[in-house]
């Protein structure tokens, strides 16, 4: 038996590597297909960048002992407070989650049992230790960090219960700040510029369903769920009532879980008239892909393979396609539209969010004459102050 390099043992027919994991000492045969890897100058090299690896994931507390030897009986039991076992237990209380919400917590889940360690003892998770590992970590954005937040809470949240409420480390652990942006809508011309290059280069069924978006403000995945059954030709409206979201899963109701009627202007008629040659007879959706001739699943391929390369032939911008839906609400909000009709057909709750996120174009509603009145009131006591001063009345 010898030593090759830190952690590495050369065992007679075999290869053990060590290292010092929450203060014990644990060694480990490497297995390869259920034998032994033979210590040959080969693998002894592999051997040696397997202890590093091992080392550096224990220092960023992201090592699970069953990635690297499944085979050991300390890979196999997990104690009942490991933060894995509470992980998973929390997800099985969630109950029915829609298909897009079950994949994006189930990879919220194992992201943090990656960063905290599977069968680290979840009162040995601190605040101190939270707080580094959080901290430290490379995030995409602040906003993909508050989204995996939003699980770790529920985690935690789950174990401190009752009493021991007051003990939940994450209590301390805040939201990373996020930059809120201005909605960044295209203007008119810029909009008919686009529906224009739309309608000569692709197939109808890609324009109609871009008109559609600016001309009622729905969000995409809004649209991909509309049915042919969701509209109302008499009265000019249409009934949203589900969205279509990750891999296609539907829901009722809307982002905010309501439903709303949508009135149909004269050039989403005509996105709809255009759409009855292709689906009305054929099925229950209204907007599909011309290449597959299915349904719209999400909004991946009308963004890349059209909006996109659209906006750069035309030299315009680049904007979300999402924002098709700020247009609708920026164009009418000038017009003078009445804030409250726009709010009722974006589907906002109230005006709040519509004041809130669109206040400069209500401000430019007025076509500058609130700014012109402003302008005369200040002129007309800069000249009142002058004619003071000069009188001596000051």
């Amino acid at each position: 038996m010898g030593r090759r390099g830190s952690g590495v043992e050369v065992r007679q027919s075999s290869i053990r590597i060590q290292f010092v994991l929450d203060g014990e000492t644990c060694r480990e045969r490497l297995i390869v297909d259920g034998k032994p890897l033979l210590p040959t100058p080969g693998n002894l090299r592999t051997a040696e960048l397997i202890s590093q690896q091992i080392k550096k994931r224990i220092a960023q507390g992201t090592f699970d002992y069953a990635e690297f030897f499944p085979e050991s009986a300390r890979a196999k039991v997990k104690p009942p407070n490991a933060f894995g076992v509470v992980a998973d237990l929390w997800l099985k209380s969630k109950g029915q989650l829609e298909a897009a919400t079950k994949d994006q917590y189930n990879n919220a889940v194992a992201f943090w049992k990656r960063l905290l360690g599977d069968d680290k003892p979840i009162d040995k998770l601190t605040y101190q230790v939270l707080a580094s590992k959080i901290g430290s970590h490379p995030w995409a954005s602040a906003k993909s960090a508050n989204n995996y937040l939003i699980v770790l809470r529920g985690i935690f949240g789950f174990e401190y219960t009752g009493r021991r409420a007051a003990d939940n480390p994450m209590t301390g652990i805040k939201n990373m700040k996020v930059v809120k942006k201005l909605p960044d809508p295209l203007t008119a011309d810029e909009r008919d510029r686009i529906l224009a290059e739309l309608t000569r280069r692709y197939d109808p069924r890609v324009a109609a369903y871009f008109a559609f978006a600016f001309y009622t403000g729905m969000r995409p995945e809004e649209i991909i769920a509309l049915r042919w059954s969701d509209i109302d030709w008499q009265d000019k409206t249409a009934r949203m009532q589900r969205v279509r979201t990750f891999r296609g899963s539907e829901r009722d109701g809307s982002k905010t879980h309501a439903e709303r009627d949508i009135d149909l202007v004269s050039p989403a008629l005509e996105a709809l008239t255009a759409m009855k040659a292709h689906t009305f007879m054929k099925g229950e959706d209204i907007f599909e892909n011309p290449v597959t001739g299915l349904p719209w699943h999400d909004e991946r391929a009308q963004r890349d393979n059209y909006w996109t390369p659209t906006l750069k032939r035309l030299g315009i911008r680049h904007r979300r396609a999402y924002n098709t839906r700020h247009t609708y609400a920026t164009t009418a909000l000038m017009a003078g539209v009445n804030p409250a009709y726009i709010a009722r057909q974006l589907g906002h709750a109230n005006t709040k969010m519509l004041f809130e996120k669109y206040a400069r174009w209500i401000d430019g509603a007025d076509k500058g004459t609130e700014r012109r009145a402003l302008e005369a009131a200040l002129n007309k006591n800069s000249s009142q102050n002058s004619s003071q001063q000069k009188t001596g009345l000051t």
